[in-house]
């Protein structure tokens, strides 16, 4: 049996929250785009604290958040690492060296 005032270790916010859909201004349209501002600490309580990667799902009248799990970081090849404190690539050319590196260190089949 639970204590007359005791709380649960965790506490997630359920409470309905009101908010006014704003705007910020396009810099290429100069139009003004609709916009929601979200904070307050019950984000955190909730799953949502700084950095976290969010899932947006879009359905007529409802948008749905979705905190994401963080992914571990991938190792980047040490020639990459090399590549890029001694030459100024591009993203473009990162991205085709990097594919090409992956395509000469993957394992090849047999008889290929």
């Amino acid at each position: 049996m639970t204590e007359e005032h005791s709380k649960p270790e965790k506490h997630i916010p359920t409470t309905t929250r009101t908010y006014t859909v704003g705007y910020i201004r396009d810099s290429k349209k100069l139009q003004p785009s609709p916009a929601i501002t979200l904070n307050g600490f019950w984000l955190a309580e909730a799953g949502f604290d700084t950095g976290t990667s969010v899932e947006v799902r879009v359905l007529p009248g409802c948008l749905i958040l979705t905190a994401k799990e963080p992914q571990p970081p991938v190792e980047e090849p040490e020639i990459m690492q090399t590549l890029r404190k001694v030459c100024k690539l591009s993203a473009r050319r990162q991205k085709q060296v990097k594919a090409f590196i992956e395509d000469v260190i993957a394992p090849k089949p047999r008889g290929v």
